[in-house]
């Protein structure tokens, strides 16, 4: 084949790669308010606020908490991603928005897939993987579409236990004894002065 039969075909090939590259999608950008998410011992769920950019204009956005990264070749939204935890959002003008979304720590709600997001120290369920990191994937059009899919991750930093809240049977009883002593101290004084 001869230089110049050569040259057309290659800057043809180039004027392809750039007009088809926009329309694969572009890939936007994640990011949630909290990549280390502080929860108590008995805390399960968290609420972040999720940032995105890049996502088609005016078209439908999912918003899934996944236990495996898109970049994994074994990926499957079906199967790594919580459908009970996606969110639907209608687009934007410019492709970027946000949310909130709430994370979960512990096994995935379907409790079929066998994976959980958990921390450092906690103990899954026999049978269910732990995974110590997971991801908060954004896409649009449909819940599979992979060419515009973007994500965020996420751990939990696990602290100690919430301080339990008093029950009103025990408040009102307690504030009642305050008073009555209260109100008996201040008569008595009043009594003195007099």
């Amino acid at each position: 084949m001869r230089l110049r039969n050569i040259v057309p075909v290659v800057g043809l090939a180039v004027a392809l790669a750039t007009f088809a590259a926009p329309l694969a999608g572009a890939l936007g950008t994640v990011s949630l308010s909290q990549n280390v998410i502080p929860m108590t011992s008995d805390q399960t769920t968290a609420d972040v606020t999720v940032n995105w950019t890049g996502q088609k204009v005016d078209t439908l956005i999912f918003i899934t908490v996944c236990g495996k990264t898109i970049s994994d070749p074994t990926f499957n939204v079906a199967l790594d991603c919580d459908d009970l935890t996606t969110l639907t959002k209608n687009g934007t003008l410019d492709g970027s928005g946000s949310a909130s979304v709430k994370v979960f720590r512990g096994q995935e709600s379907s409790e079929s897939n066998g994976w959980g997001c958990y921390g450092a120290n906690d103990t899954p369920p026999s049978g269910v993987k732990k995974n110590t990191t997971c991801y908060v994937r954004v896409t649009n059009n449909v819940i599979g579409n992979k060419d515009d899919a973007a994500e965020a991750s996420f751990t939990f930093e696990v602290g100690g236990a919430v301080v339990p809240e008093a029950p009103v049977g025990v408040l009102l009883p307690v504030v009642g004894a305050l008073a009555a002593v209260g109100g008996f101290f201040f008569l008595r004084r009043r009594a003195a002065i007099s």
